[in-house]
């Protein structure tokens, strides 16, 4: 009871000298800046990817973080588990949190840690929200991982730079993803003065496209950027696009990037471009780890390499206080094996990963010189 009533008026005190948050701040535990931490799905349907995404983690801090310690929150992607990991986190006090793989823990954690100033460097999820907000929510938030909207930016850059005096169509399948991009394409054009010649919609699932294809051709468009949800429906339109002998050009989503490995991909059309990321054991800079992970028994994936690559900027951005990381994520170039990290004033990745991929041959090549085609 006297314990009780002493801190009732040790509390009363801080309050009326306004004294609470800096005795907060002193008795608080002191950043450690030797410490990263992930945020990463270790339970719940995610969890195989939140399991890569650590082994990576953990080569990176094998191979380059000496001295440092990792620190590993579950937050299931899921809002509620991110909030507890969130608060894991906060006890720790690491100089800085990479991981959250998905856009609601992302959102979870961005609010959660905001009061400290703790960066947040996210390396999976994609939101455009995470960017819009940023300022407004005062989130301290970093997202080298590209946005929802990079593919479209890629495609959008690739028609105003190569495609200015050519008529082209926008065509999607009416799910949200794919009205999405094409939308996003149509409003980065107008900007440009640049309008699709024809805009189409088919209907997804279907054993056949070549109505569709057919409407493309009479339109006389020279090239068409088709946005799909599933590669069975792209797959489709593009052995629709040979065996009709249609000769609009073709411009897919990456949901095709596994052409390669598909039976009957000598059905598809040769010239068939497609909108997505380098395959990252195909990355130059990867080579090393590919062969370290021969050599040990471990299955590539892409959540490996995010999270090796997740490591390796966190490294260089980290600092002794909050402010420092902050300002070195603000100011500096982050190099990485998947390329350069470089962050705009909003918080986001000046580097798209997106290309343009062309078949040829039995395989994907990068388009370097559109007038080749």
């Amino acid at each position: 009871m006297i314990t009780q009533r002493l801190a009732q008026r040790f509390k009363r005190l801080t309050r009326s000298l306004g004294l609470s948050s800096v005795l907060l701040m002193a008795i608080s535990p002191p950043l450690k800046a030797d410490t990263i931490a992930i945020s990463i799905p270790k339970s719940g349907d995610f969890s195989e990817i939140g399991n890569q995404f650590e082994a990576g983690a953990r080569l990176a801090m094998k191979k380059h973080g000496e001295g440092h310690v990792l620190f590993v929150a579950d937050d299931g992607c899921d809002e509620d588990l991110a909030s507890l990991a969130a608060q894991d986190i906060k006890s720790i006090q690491p100089a800085i949190v990479t991981g959250m793989i998905c856009n609601v823990a992302a959102l979870s954690l961005a609010n959660e840690l905001k009061q400290d100033k703790t960066p947040l460097l996210i390396a999976g999820a994609r939101s455009v929200r995470l960017i819009k907000d940023r300022d407004r929510e005062e989130w301290n938030i970093w997202r080298m991982s590209p946005g929802d909207d990079a593919p479209a930016e890629a495609i959008a850059s690739y028609i105003s730079s190569n495609l200015k005096d050519t008529a082209f169509a926008l065509v999607d399948d009416g799910t949200i993803y794919g009205r999405s991009l094409t939308d996003t394409i149509r409003l980065k054009l107008n900007d440009t003065g640049m309008k699709p010649q024809f805009a189409d919609t088919f209907r997804a699932a279907q054993s056949t496209q070549s109505g569709m294809l057919r409407r493309l051709q009479r339109s006389g468009v020279d090239i068409a950027f088709v946005a799909a949800a599933t590669t069975e429906d792209l797959f489709t339109i593009a052995k629709n696009h040979k065996s009709l002998k249609i000769k609009n050009r073709l411009v897919v989503t990456e949901q095709l990037s596994s052409l390669p490995f598909l039976e009957d991909a000598n059905l598809v059309s040769e010239g068939v471009m497609i909108a997505m990321q380098a395959p990252y054991e195909n990355n130059q800079d990867t080579r090393p780890l590919v062969a370290l992970l021969a050599e040990q028994g471990i299955e590539p994936s892409k959540a490996l390499f995010e999270g090796y690559a997740a490591i390796e900027v966190a490294l260089s951005a980290l600092g002794d206080k909050y402010s420092v990381t902050t300002e070195n994520l603000k100011t500096k170039r982050h190099e990485s094996i998947l390329g350069a990290v470089e962050f705009d004033s909003q918080g986001k990745n000046n580097h798209n990963p997106y290309k343009l991929y062309v078949w040829r041959n039995g395989s994907l090549e990068p388009l370097e010189n559109s007038n080749n085609l």
